[in-house]
């Protein structure tokens, strides 16, 4: 495990419970995952759907306890921990999900959306909450007037924008976006992938970005690690992997890449 590094892993894995009565099992959704990320960085986690990704993000930000294997943030044991330290640690790592409208309740204004992270963790009075909810939306990139919306009332990329804004609330160390970008207009894409940027640079952030999509993690991650069945198959710096691939799995979503990109270029 490298001692300087931000976020390591080492063997973490999870199994779920398969079937029923006396013909279940256990199958793993990952294992074996070892990684290390320095703080101020992107790491793109990038493979094909039901390879285990958003599994490995979830047992990332502290949703599901891993079966084995271990999580350090800055040294810190994440889940050797106990339930209160959990508790604050997971305010510092924060996972944004593929369709924001789902984890947003609707019946919120977006005010109260950024803010209830806030008041959850009894963090200010409401006033405080509110102006910080301002403040998080205006840095996100969402007129001031919006926030006496409801989250319907905005559309994709507004959304991905309220949804960043929230997971800002805490002040976290590391955000964890799972594929959050899919689905959105290319051009509403670069305008948050430079928004995130923006937020990396001015808020010293870490970043891991999930996605099928590896001309998309090309555009802003330094390190790139393919996760294929369940394994990191491949990892490495961005440039070195796009250039010289060396697994299937890599490969084809190389070529996937290049179909889709005007002039062949990822």
């Amino acid at each position: 495990m490298a001692d300087d590094a931000f976020l390591s892993v080492r063997g973490l894995g999870r199994r779920f419970p398969r079937g029923r009565g006396p013909e279940r099992t256990a199958g793993w959704a990952f294992r074996g995952v070892s990684l290390d990320l320095a703080q101020g960085r992107t790491l793109g986690l990038v493979g094909p759907s039901g390879g285990g990704k958003s599994t490995l993000a979830r047992c990332l930000a502290l949703y599901d306890a891993p079966t084995c294997g271990e999580v350090r943030l800055e040294q810190r044991s994440l889940w050797a921990a106990g339930r209160r330290e959990r508790r604050r640690l997971r305010a510092e790592i924060q996972l944004i999900f593929q369709q924001p409208a789902a984890a947003l309740n609707p019946r919120f204004t977006a005010g109260q959306i950024v803010a209830e992270p806030l008041l959850i963790q009894r963090r200010g009075d409401a006033e405080s909450q509110r102006k910080r909810a301002a403040e998080l939306m205006e840095m996100a990139g969402l007129p001031a007037g919006a926030a006496r919306n409801r989250a319907l009332e905005f559309s994709g990329g507004e959304r991905q924008r309220l949804a960043i804004a929230r997971a800002l609330a805490l002040d976290p160390k590391l955000l964890i976006l799972d594929e959050s970008l899919s689905g959105l207009d290319v051009s509403i894409q670069a305008q948050i992938v430079n928004l995130l940027a923006d937020l990396q640079e001015r808020l010293h952030l870490t970043y891991i970005l999930i996605s099928h999509d590896l001309r998309l993690v090309a555009g802003i991650a330094g390190e790139i690690a393919v996760m294929d069945g369940g394994s990191i198959v491949e990892s490495g710096p961005a440039d070195e992997l796009l250039a010289r691939p060396r697994h299937p799995c890599t490969r084809e979503l190389l070529d996937a890449a290049l179909a889709l990109t005007p002039g062949g270029g990822p």
